[in-house]
């Protein structure tokens, strides 16, 4: 679906009834385009706010473009540049066309769309980033049944959000699940109340650099050694014992092996909780 500029802001329930906007860095409008309206992640490796193309985008900070990057015609309006995006404060409504028309519920939840910034799906027991918060097409007087419709206003998970990982630091609300088959390198936002599972063989995981309040959770669901490489600044400490600065954690190769680190202090993490056997990995 090709994206169009359409505001998808409804109203909001603060005090002065404005919504919470900033400015975000988007690419030149010849690398991303991106349309009024369009549901975009902040990608943490570029340093580019992009409009989502996967469910699981929800990754990165989500916002919402509240201005028009073109791709082509005047050179202000298409080099890499600071727009406005909706930050999706909680008290922010906006309306999304849905995947299919339901007789939406107060609370009902959805997750993002595949190759779709302008859409959401019904959640379904997955992880949802917007639940819906209006009743107008609720029955009048007697009458028991919901009216169908084919778009939702919701607010946003602030776990999700922008205004959830910058503006706020007390709403962290659900754990995040990020699936892993191969190395990888995790961003600061991969650290927040997060499980993590590793089914690649004989893999390594990046840790970024320590911050206050991380907190994660990393498993092996195979049979495979595992390889947990902090920064080369930050240590670990296993059992009491703070390991050399930059030393991997590795386990023992057996399905079910688990980590639970947190952020001890400017200088590392502390193993809180752990299952298998797990050692210093130099």
């Amino acid at each position: 679906m090709t994206a169009i500029n359409k505001d998808p802001f409804v109203y909001s329930k603060s005090k002065d009834g404005k919504p919470s906007v900033f400015r975000g860095l988007v690419q030149a409008g010849s690398s991303a385009a991106i349309k009024i309206g369009e549901i975009c992640t902040w990608n943490e490796t570029t340093g580019y706010f992009i409009p989502v193309n996967a469910v699981a985008d929800h990754r990165y900070p989500l916002a919402i473009a509240k201005e028009e990057q073109k791709s082509s015609g005047r050179g202000e309006l298409t080099a890499s540049r600071y727009i406005e995006f909706y930050s999706l404060d909680p008290n922010d409504v906006f309306e999304f066309v849905i995947d299919a028309a339901a007789a939406v519920e107060l609370g009902t939840p959805y997750t993002l769309t595949a190759s779709d910034s302008q859409k959401l799906t019904a959640a379904a027991g997955d992880f949802a980033v917007a639940i819906n918060v209006d009743d107008g097409h609720y029955p009048q007087e007697e009458d028991t049944t919901i009216r169908s419709i084919s778009y939702a206003r919701v607010s946003f998970n602030p776990a999700v959000s922008w205004w959830g990982y910058r503006m706020s630091q007390f709403v962290r609300p659900g754990r995040r699940v990020i699936v892993l088959t191969d190395n990888a390198t995790l961003a600061e936002n991969d650290m927040y109340n997060t499980l993590i599972t590793q089914s690649g063989t004989a893999k390594t995981i990046i840790l970024p650099a320590v911050k206050p309040g991380m907190d994660v959770i990393i498993v092996c669901t195979v049979a495979q050694a595992l390889h947990v490489d902090p920064n080369a600044s930050d240590a670990i400490r296993l059992d009491g014992t703070v390991l050399t600065a930059g030393n991997k954690l590795s386990s023992a190769s057996g399905a079910g092996d688990m980590v639970h680190l947190i952020t001890e202090s400017v200088d590392g993490f502390i193993v809180i909780n752990r299952q298998g056997t797990w050692t210093d990995g130099s």
